[in-house]
């Protein structure tokens, strides 16, 4: 299964609003040892193409799993030109800085990080190093703006605004799937209940909702920020079907009239109709629609799978600590009773060990003195009393 990596890459200020981003260089990272040829592979690939987002800051593990494709709130650059191999054979590109961080990357530009998130194939060699296979195209890799940077991250130039890139050629244009994707990205933030985009044009974004509703809205659109506007107005799709060879007079006059009752009103009367390449494509977007929708929610489940993962390892290493402290306080052939207690005490992600070693430390010591004045071993001195009350681990722990 494809990893999760994150390196540091580098931006350097360029002037307002672009900056010249070093994704990642050769050599070794956080996530594994990147080699040339990977690196020019994930270049020929297209592996952080033109579009490529970046937000101010990673995302911690929960808001990944919630919204793997992050947040337009934290949109801080897009890459505008797809990942090239630059100076020493890191990956570069540019990139167009948001308006809300602009002054930040100004101010700070030789003190902030960049840093990859991306898909990638790993393995480990004999001696047990981490080496990057592949770092795979995927539509959720980004390059985001971070505090501190590692495997070569950081923000190399700021650019003049009207700079051309020599040698490469930028549409400057946002193609209809960009204006398309930001649409449906604000649409699902901004509705309270699930929604897709259908269509848009330059005016109006269509979206339908529960229950097959399907609203009109407008928007405006500043770079890659969407703002729709506040004018609900729920519509029809309505579709015709036209003759392909046009009638003649004596046909016309020979055709039917109009069944009565067809038009309702004049509202339905002046509706715009659809022909069939018109109908292709929307059952093309809907289908495009559904596919994204299992890619995120085979994404989201892969990351709830990593989670839970960590979660159980951490839980068996404070396990193996608890258990170290018992073995220490009381030797390796300590009773089954304290094993049971450091697996019962190391159990809630809270687990204090230096609290649980002086606890534990306190006990063994008083066991030891009460054994020397010929007590039987246990917490301290034992009073045998009668009772049907069973005694649970939690019990022990607190008297512990």
């Amino acid at each position: 299964m494809p990893k999760k990596i994150r390196e540091a890459a580098t931006a350097t200020r360029r002037g307002p609003g672009r900056i010249l981003l070093t994704l990642i260089s050769p050599g070794q990272g956080s996530s594994g040892d990147y080699t040339p040829e990977v690196l020019a592979t994930a270049a020929a690939e297209r592996a952080f193409p033109r579009g490529t987002l970046g937000m101010i800051d990673h995302d911690t593990p929960t808001e990944m799993m919630e919204r793997p494709e992050g947040s337009l709130r934290n949109l801080a650059i897009v890459l505008e030109e797809d990942a090239y191999i630059g100076e020493g054979g890191a990956l570069q590109a540019e990139a167009k800085v948001a308006s809300a961080w602009r002054d930040l990357v100004d101010d700070f530009h030789e003190h902030i990080g960049a840093s990859i998130f991306a898909s990638a194939e790993i393995s480990v060699n004999e001696s047990g190093q981490k080496i990057v296979e592949r770092i795979i195209p995927n539509p959720f890799n980004r390059a985001d703006l971070v505090t501190v940077a590692g495997r070569g991250g950081k923000i190399e130039q700021v650019l003049e605004a009207a700079k051309v890139i020599e040698s490469r050629s930028i549409v400057a244009e946002a193609t209809a799937s960009d204006v398309r994707m930001w649409l449906q990205s604000t649409v699902r933030n901004q509705t309270e209940e699930w929604s897709y985009v259908v269509d848009h044009d330059e005016t109006y974004v269509y979206y339908e909702t529960h229950g097959d509703r399907i609203i009109r809205r407008s928007y405006t659109l500043n770079g890659v920020n969407v703002t729709l506007g506040d004018d609900f107005t729920e519509v029809r799709l309505n579709k015709s079907y036209e003759p392909v060879v046009a009638q003649t007079a004596a046909e016309s006059k020979n055709s039917p009239p109009d069944p009565a009752g067809v038009i309702e009103n004049q509202e339905e009367a002046t509706m715009a109709t659809i022909d069939d390449k018109e109908l292709a494509d929307l059952r093309e977007t809907a289908s495009r629609a559904t596919t994204a929708e299992a890619e995120l929610k085979a994404e989201k489940e892969a990351r709830a799978k990593e989670a839970a993962e960590r979660a159980t390892e951490a839980k068996d290493n404070r396990v193996k600590e608890a258990k170290r402290i018992v073995a220490e306080a009381f030797g390796e052939d300590a009773p089954a009773l304290y094993t049971r207690l450091a697996e019962s005490a190391a159990t809630p992600e809270d687990f204090d060990a230096d609290k649980f070693r002086t606890e534990v430390t306190e006990a063994a010591a008083k066991t030891e003195a009460d054994q020397g004045a010929g007590t039987p071993r246990g917490l301290g001195t034992t009073t045998v009393i009668e009772s049907k009350t069973a005694v649970s681990d939690e019990d022990i722990i607190n008297a512990l």
